[in-house]
């Protein structure tokens, strides 16, 4: 991501317009209770709410944004939720992740494919990766505009070829207003032990 990439994400917390971004991610709360703990990372936390709920749950967690403003506000939540995550400003466009490093990483709503391919690298042997991006649709659906930013139909599980896929969906779900759906790729996989 450039620096017009950061401007815009600041001014989209500076101007509270990310409202999506302060819940957890569903898919993430459906598999917390299934998975081990032990070092998580959230990438693009956004607000921090997908980190917050992991760190709540025991996980030592690792959560990286472009936005300063998101950050800021996603530590004073952790804060005053007295939880605590690693939170790391970054531009994730040149960002290398180590090697065998996390039990989980989580991208909710993020893409960055160069990055994706670091994925099965950076986990743990039966390390576990929840992923959930926007998708390509006939229809308009929330989210971004550019097909840049959204994924083709099948492109996932392709994107996640190192790794056992144990949940995969595609489809519509609930947007964050009632009038509006995402097209969404969600994928919940593991790294053989």
């Amino acid at each position: 991501m450039s620096q017009s990439d950061t401007d815009r994400w600041e001014a989209r917390y500076q101007a509270s317009s990310a409202a999506y971004a302060a819940r957890p991610s569903p898919l993430v709360l459906d598999w917390l209770g299934r998975l081990p703990r032990g070092r998580a990372l959230d990438v693009a936390c956004g607000l921090g709410a997908t980190a917050i709920a992991l760190a709540d749950a025991g996980f030592d967690v690792e959560a990286i944004d472009i936005a300063p403003t998101a950050l800021a506000r996603a530590r004073e939540t952790a804060n005053r939720r007295s939880v605590t995550v690693d939170w790391r400003c970054a531009n994730l466009t040149d960002w290398r992740l180590p090697a065998a490093h996390y039990d989980l990483i989580v991208d909710i709503h993020f893409v960055n494919r160069d990055l994706v391919a670091q994925f099965a690298d950076a986990l743990k042997p039966g390390g576990w990766l929840i992923f959930e991006q926007h998708l390509r649709w006939p229809q308009a659906v929330a989210g971004p505009a550019s097909p840049h930013f959204r994924l083709r139909p099948g492109e996932l599980r392709h994107l996640l070829w190192q790794l056992d896929v144990v949940h995969y969906d595609e489809g519509l779900f609930p947007g964050d207003e009632a009038d509006r759906q995402f097209a969404l790729a969600r994928a919940v996989a593991r790294k053989c032990p």
